[in-house]
């Protein structure tokens, strides 16, 4: 899951999709394909509801960590 919230939240912040996967170690790409995917689509809803489903994936396990 760090993969794509660590491409998310880099995308949210402003860096490119490339930019962001190149910070990460090879084969990091793969397990991040599906959001990938949607922030190279071209629709602007796909990429901003790609964005806020792990944006939400991210507050929820912030929440639970904080829970425990």
């Amino acid at each position: 899951m760090w993969e794509r919230s660590f491409v998310a939240v880099s995308v949210l912040t402003g860096a490119s999709v490339e930019d962001a996967l190149a910070q990460l170690l090879p084969g990091a790409e793969m397990r991040a394909a599906d959001l990938v995917a949607k922030l190279r689509e071209p629709r602007r809803s796909v990429r901003a509801a790609a964005l806020a489903q792990v944006a939400q994936e991210v507050v929820f396990a912030i929440e639970e960590t904080a829970l425990r």
